[in-house]
C-alpha cells in the first residue's frame, strides 16, 4: 500500500515473541521501481499492482525464470492500488491518478475495475464503478458473501467506502476516527486507513500514521484496537491471525482471538506493501508472498515450528 513515514514518536510493539523465517527472493524490478499490492489466483498465478504503472501485472512463482507479464493496461490511469478477489477468477482493481508529491488522487480518476479471468482467451475488463470524491483510494477488500460489493480504504479522507460493481453505485460504509490521519500533529500529507480486509462479520484494518491495527463489526460498534506497529498491508491465514507487512523491514503477526503479537524478523524486506498466501497444496497455503516498495518480490516459509 501507499506509505509515509511518519515523523512521530513510535507506539510501542508489545511482541511476545521475535521468530526468524526463511524468506526467498524471486523478483527484483529492474529500476527499484515499488510493487504495491498482490493477489493470488487460483491457478496460483499472482497478481501484482502498483502506483507507477497503468498495467495490472501476473507473476508465475513455479516458472524455471519468473518475471512480471502484462496482464492488461488500464486507460487514463498512471498507477494501481487495492485488489481483490470478487468471486472465482474475477478480480477487482483501484485505478487513479496519483500524485505521489500530495499522496491524493487527482478528482474524479478513481475506478473501479473487474478483470474477469473466466472467459477465453484475454481476461474481459469492465469500469465497474467510479469515486469521484476520493481523497486516496489504497487498499480493498471483497466482502465473502456479497460478490458485488467491495470496500475500499481512502488514507486521507479517513473513511472506508462501499461500491457496487454490478450497479456502480457508492456511499460511505464507515466514518471513524480510528481511520482517520492523527491530524495537525502529524505531517501532511498523512495517511490513516491503509490496508482492509474482512473476516467472516468483521472488518480488520490499519491506520499507517496512527500505526494500529483494529477490528469493527460490519453491522456497527465499536472499534477495537489489536495490536500496534508501522503496519502498511496485510493478510489473514486459515486460523484468523493477521500477517502484516511491517515498515521498515518487517512482518507483523497477530492473534486477535488470543491477544498474542509476535515481531517476525526479514530484514532483508525493504519497505513491505502487501502480502498473500499461496491456495495450492499444503506447502503453497503456508507460503506468504510479499510486495515491497523497493520493487521486491518475495516468499516466506511460514511453516516454522512455533509459528
Amino acid at each position: 500500500m501507499l506509505w509515509l513515514t511518519p515523523a512521530l514518536i513510535l507506539l510501542p510493539l508489545c511482541a511476545h515473541a521475535i521468530v526468524s523465517l526463511p524468506i526467498k527472493l524471486l523478483f527484483q524490478t529492474a529500476d527499484g521501481s515499488g510493487l504495491e499490492n498482490l493477489a493470488v489466483r487460483s491457478s496460483s498465478e499472482l497478481l501484482i499492482t502498483s502506483t507507477v504503472s497503468p498495467t495490472l501485472f501476473s507473476f508465475n512463482p513455479a516458472a524455471n525464470s519468473p518475471t512480471l507479464a502484462d496482464v492488461v493496461t488500464f486507460p487514463n490511469t498512471d498507477g494501481l492500488t487495492g485488489i481483490g478477489e470478487i468471486r472465482p477468477d474475477v478480480f477487482a482493481v483501484i485505478t487513479s491518478e496519483i500524485n505521489t508529491t500530495s499522496l491524493s488522487d487527482a478528482p474524479g480518476s478513481v475506478f473501479i475495475w473487474t478483470v474477469d479471468f473466466t472467459v477465453r482467451g484475454a481476461p474481459r475488463t469492465t469500469r465497474a464503478a467510479s469515486i469521484p470524491k476520493a481523497g486516496l483510494a489504497n487498499g480493498l477488500s471483497a466482502v465473502p458473501g456479497n460478490p458485488d460489493v467491495v470496500l475500499v480504504a481512502d488514507s486521507t479522507l479517513g473513511l472506508a467506502w462501499e461500491a457496487n460493481v454490478r450497479t456502480g453505485s457508492v456511499r460511505v460504509f464507515l466514518q471513524d476516527e480510528a481511520m482517520t490521519p492523527i491530524g495537525a500533529s502529524g505531517p501532511a500529507p498523512a495517511l490513516g486507513i491503509n490496508g482492509l480486509h474482512v473476516r467472516g462479520g468483521d472488518l480488520l484494518f490499519t491506520n499507517s500514521q496512527r500505526q494500529t491495527l483494529s477490528r469493527v463489526a460490519l453491522a456497527g460498534g465499536a472499534v477495537q484496537q489489536l495490536g500496534t506497529g508501522e503496519f502498511d498491508d496485510f493478510t489473514l491465514d486459515a486460523e484468523g491471525r493477521a500477517w502484516l507487512a511491517t515498515n521498515p523491514g518487517a512482518l507483523t503477526l497477530i492473534d486477535p482471538l488470543r491477544n498474542e503479537e509476535s515481531i517476525v524478523v526479514n530484514t532483508t524486506l525493504n519497505g513491505p506493501s502487501s502480502a498473500a498466501f499461496g491456495r495450492v497444496g499444503a506447502l503453497e497455503t503456508k507460503t506468504l508472498f510479499m510486495t515491497t516498495r523497493a520493487g521486491q518480490l518475495v516468499s516466506v516459509d511460514t511453516s516454522a515450528e512455533g509459528v
